[in-house]
């Protein structure tokens, strides 16, 4: 304990808090530059996804000194997009393509292997796999249009895979999955990509969980209302049940994993009045299920398994991140604490460990940190500093989050986070801006105490910067999820303008300078909350947003993917007058708010037609709204050239209304 402390301390004496000064634009534009590392199976080795130059390479290293040892240098704007250790020698990989009519990379569904010296490289799966030749008829793999996901590593065969196929569905000149099909399971070899198939699940939109021997016994899928099921088979020869037929009351549970010794699985659920997302534990031989954590008030974000691969940790984000544990007593538990107590004050995250669990790769993070990757040492508890992300920036110039929760006049509680720029007391209070998130009603789509580029951009140019868990927010459960539902234009921008308001009466920010900005959901709401409360925003910017609800079924591809026009319904509805009534683009005459429309030209979520629409009426109604296009970019902007005109057009008209 005493040398992982001296480690942490040595490396963190480096970064004591210091006011934050005005950081070149690009610090915050740039994507990150190690984005994510693992350890193979010995440990000798770690593969990394690293990115310079608008390109995602594959980095080799040898452990013991970080030297790079092979790797994978992509052709012009691609990624290494995924990368998976099978052997100690061989890893996986899948690309994303750069196509000649978007900005960011595109994954291509194919799946390469090579060995760790670059040896035996080799396309495995994909639409472009075969290796038949024009004068022959053998071929020892085919081309697939399907893309595939890794089911199981097989530890008991070194050179096959278990994988799920899901086949694409042509619609125009385009392939892509949407979910109708149902899933092939096959087995992959990962030298020669010669497969065979095994069996095909009996649903579309379904997912089936397999062992480490490559058994699948259980499976899950969704029908097209969006309703969720679960099965469960004695072996690959038996019928597929119902799960509640077989263990009795686990509706509405579904499979996420099993144990090594295949002696338990391990279900997602809700619990509670609030439905919070939470995970059970079921004993295959005793048909006993049980929560693995104690009481938690907010969803289970992440989790990290035992040895046995079971959920030990979970991590949770109530306000800062918290940890919930596991009753069954683990190694990696204790560990875990001894890590937490180290890092206080951060998220700690064990990614990746050796087959033998001697050595862990750890993620630290925060509000104030983009990340940090150490490898640690669990028999010496020795921690060595491997890597940090955004090596550029300076955590002494970063602002902190600070949580808040703003009280409803409906009982209910609003979480949220407000960072503040430093001020000298004989300064004005600094114009406040709130960012609104996207989504909404999806996994992830929620706040995070965490490290957030655009929040400490705004920050370090002198703005307090509010960010709001509106109801219909994801990790609140699901009560407070379905508060939003049909609540678009309503309660949700209430509680963001209440938010406002609350920042404003505390004596935060400066209530004459204030501005909404947000992407996607929250581009229209940046436009809806200014629509509510007029006199409340001298700007607001919408980003990729919807101006027009209608346009949610008439041109978005929402309805188009599988339970598309379900969700629609359930979310937002199919009344055009209550429709109507929460589009911005029908109340442009009450915005007083100076307007900002950026979008991009190949958005199929969100058409640019919503933009083109709004900045019309906009115009006639003489408000003249800034408008910046970029005819390359789909729903958000990759390219990190544009990212500079966008930002600095951000900062500019910032800067022009909140002076």
């Amino acid at each position: 304990m005493n040398r992982l402390l001296l480690t942490v301390l040595l490396f963190t004496a480096m970064f004591t808090a210091h006011a934050a000064e005005p950081l070149p634009l690009e610090y915050f534009i740039k994507h990150g530059d190690y984005l994510n590392l693992s350890l193979a199976p010995d440990g000798k080795h770690i593969a990394a996804r690293v990115q310079y130059d608008g390109r995602v390479y594959l980095a080799i290293l040898q452990t013991e000194d970080m030297k790079a040892v092979g790797g994978i240098r992509p052709a012009d704007k691609d990624i290494i997009h995924t990368v998976n250790w099978v052997t100690n020698e061989r890893i996986l990989y899948e690309y994303a393509e750069k196509q000649t009519n978007l900005d960011s990379p595109v994954p291509t569904g194919e799946l390469y292997a090579m060995n760790i010296d670059g040896s035996q490289r080799e396309l495995l799966y994909g639409y472009r796999a075969s290796d038949s030749r024009a004068d022959s008829r053998l071929s020892n793999k085919d081309s697939t249009l399907a893309s595939q996901e890794i089911l199981s590593f097989l530890d008991d065969d070194d050179r096959n895979i278990l994988i799920a196929e899901y086949p694409w569905s042509r619609v125009g000149n385009t392939y892509y999955n949407d979910h109708k099909r149902a899933p092939t399971i096959s087995k992959l070899d990962i030298f020669t990509g010669k497969k065979r198939k095994v069996e095909v699940l009996p649903h579309g939109y379904s997912r089936a969980l397999a062992s480490k021997s490559g058994e699948v016994r259980f499976m899950s899928w969704v029908d097209e209302n969006n309703n969720g099921y679960s099965a469960y088979r004695k072996d690959n020869d038996s019928e597929w049940i119902s799960l509640e037929k077989v263990f009795g009351e686990v509706e509405g549970l579904f499979p996420q994993g099993s144990s090594d010794d295949n002696k338990f699985v391990y279900l997602s659920g809700r619990h509670g009045p609030e439905e919070i997302y939470t995970l059970y534990s079921l004993n295959l031989e005793t048909g006993e299920y049980k929560r693995i954590f104690a009481d938690h008030t907010t969803d289970i974000e992440n989790y990290i398994l035992d040895k046995n691969g079971m959920p030990a940790v979970g991590i949770i984000f109530p306000n800062t991140s918290k940890y919930v544990y596991a009753a069954t007593k683990s190694r990696i538990s204790d560990v875990h604490k001894m890590l937490t107590d180290a890092f206080k004050g951060q998220t700690v995250n064990i990614v990746s460990r050796t087959k033998d669990e001697k050595t862990l790769l750890v993620h630290v993070s925060s509000d104030v940190n983009p990340g940090e990757y150490y490898l640690f040492n669990s028999e010496t508890f020795g921690a060595r500093f491997i890597w940090a992300n955004s090596s550029w920036i300076d955590p002494r110039t970063l602002l902190k989050m600070q949580p808040i929760v703003v009280p409803t006049e409906d009982g209910e509680k609003v979480h949220g986070y407000l960072t503040l720029p430093p001020r000298r007391s004989t300064e004005r209070k600094p114009p406040l801006v709130v960012v609104i998130h996207g989504g909404p009603h999806q996994a992830g789509t929620r706040d995070y105490w965490d490290y957030d580029a655009e929040t400490q951009l705004l920050a370090n140019r002198g703005y307090a910067v509010l960010r709001v868990n509106f109801r219909g927010s994801d990790g609140y459960g699901k009560r407070f999820e379905r508060l939003g539902y049909r609540e678009w234009g309503g309660a949700m921008i209430k509680d963001v303008n209440d938010s406002v308001k609350w920042s404003i009466e505390q004596g935060y920010v400066d209530g004459s300078r204030v501005c909404a900005y947000g992407a996607s959901y929250g581009g229209y709401a940046a436009l809806m909350v200014a629509v509510r409360e007029p006199e409340l925003y001298q700007c607001t910017v919408g980003y990729v947003g919807i101006y027009d609800l209608s346009y949610m079924h008439s041109e978005s591809d929402i309805p188009t993917i599988w339970g598309g026009e379900s969700y629609l319904e359930k979310v937002i509805g199919s009344d055009s007058a209550v429709l109507a009534e929460f589009s911005p683009i029908y109340h442009a005459d009450k915005i007083e708010a100076n307007v900002m429309l950026i979008h991009g030209s190949k958005d199929r979520r969100v058409p640019e037609i919503n933009a083109e629409a709004l900045f019309e009426k906009l115009t006639s109604l003489g408000k003249d709204p800034v408008y910046l296009q970029y005819s390359q970019a789909g729903h958000g902007v990759y390219d990190e050239s544009n990212r500079q005109e966008l930002y600095q057009g951000l900062l500019d008209f910032l800067g022009t209304n909140l002076k």
